[in-house]
């Protein structure tokens, strides 16, 4: 029973780690998706915790009844071959295109908080990430063991350090800063967010059902994860709420929150950015490399090294306006995958 409960939490692990990258620890994706909305921000992050289990213990339903454990095999045996090859594509396209994004964002912590060059940033998270999905599975689940506890940990110390200063009345004056808000918009961003980072996770809660054959222990695994997403979120969007909206023109709002800590505290923070980077990094290359490998067609160790080292060159170049551009063209494009997903997993639809 400990056995089953401890791995149903490292699933819920991965599943954390693989959605919250670099945005999402330094507090600027929680910022843009939920705390811009005002009080809309806090229905629509408890919202986003329900839509997480909802969709992963579908994701994981569907991947044990069509026995598609990567996401090629998932979204062709769901949606037909056509529709199936245009979002194995696409997930293909983003996954490679965040690997190059993580590995560049890698070497800017690098740079900016201990000075190391930029190339040496970029060799030292490809290693790590190589080392790490050469144990395919279990390598994805130890590595977010370590790292979301951790991230977890730092989140819920700082929020303990603002909280216990009396400072969450900030948070209660900030209130009706944009009341007058359309409850449309907070929405469709929620729903926006949550499709977006379900979709490029679908590589990762796809593989459990393939070496985990108890539902429990999965279903578990989902609630743990989309439990733990709106937790942390939902502390995150308190932290910045209370300091709207001065923060808003921040680039890295948890810097600007933790300003007057101890001067190490920032070193901490930015080890947590890094290591959330690299848990991004392992989950986009381990989903890659198990769609890619097939059924065992090509050698997987291979793949994943051929797929770090392609990244390399397009993590050295600025993606800022190409991630602006296709972002939110996939982030649309994935919704209507999620409502499928969601309507053919949770009810007694015959999918098979």
């Amino acid at each position: 029973m400990r056995k089953e409960i401890l791995l149903s939490f490292r699933i819920g692990a991965a599943f954390i780690g693989t959605v919250i990258g670099a945005g999402y620890a330094s507090g600027q994706e929680i910022m843009q998706f939920f705390t811009v909305f005002g009080p809309y921000g806090f229905i629509t992050v408890i919202l986003s915790g329900l839509m997480f289990f909802i969709a992963a213990n579908s994701i994981l339903n569907i991947s044990d009844q069509l026995k598609a454990y990567d996401y090629k095999d998932f979204v062709s045996k769901l949606c037909g071959k056509k529709i199936g090859f245009l979002y194995d594509s696409m997930i293909t396209l983003f996954l490679f295109l965040g690997t190059s994004i993580m590995f560049s964002g890698s070497c800017e912590v690098f740079k900016a908080f201990f000075k190391i060059p930029k190339i040496a940033g970029i060799l030292i998270i490809c290693l790590l990430t190589l080392l790490a999905v050469f144990k395919s599975l279990e390598g994805l689940l130890n590595v977010n063991s370590i790292i979301v506890p951790v991230i977890s940990s730092v989140v819920i110390f700082t929020s303990f350090m603002i909280f216990k200063d009396g400072n969450i009345s900030l948070a209660l004056d900030n209130m009706d800063a944009n009341s007058n808000i359309s409850a449309f918009k907070p929405f469709f961003f929620m729903l926006f967010y949550c499709s977006y980072n379900l979709i490029l996770s679908l590589g990762v809660l796809s593989a459990f059902p393939k070496d985990i054959k108890n539902k429990n222990v999965l279903r578990l695994g989902a609630f743990i994860g989309g439990f733990g997403l709106m937790v942390l979120a939902f502390l995150l969007n308190s932290l910045i709420f209370m300091h709207m909206p001065q923060i808003l023109d921040e680039s890295m709002p948890m810097l600007y929150i933790t300003k007057y800590f101890h001067p190490y505290f920032k070193y901490a923070l930015a080890l947590c950015i890094w290591g959330e980077i690299f848990s991004t990094a392992v989950s986009d290359v381990f989903s890659l490399g198990n769609r890619i490998a097939g059924k065992k067609k090509y050698s997987y160790k291979a793949i994943c090294t051929l797929i770090v080292f392609l990244s390399i060159p397009l993590s050295l170049f600025d993606f800022k306006s190409l991630v602006a551009f296709f972002y939110p063209l996939f982030g649309a494009l994935s919704m209507f995958l999620m409502v499928y997903i969601v309507f053919k997993g949770s009810g007694k639809h015959n999918i098979a």
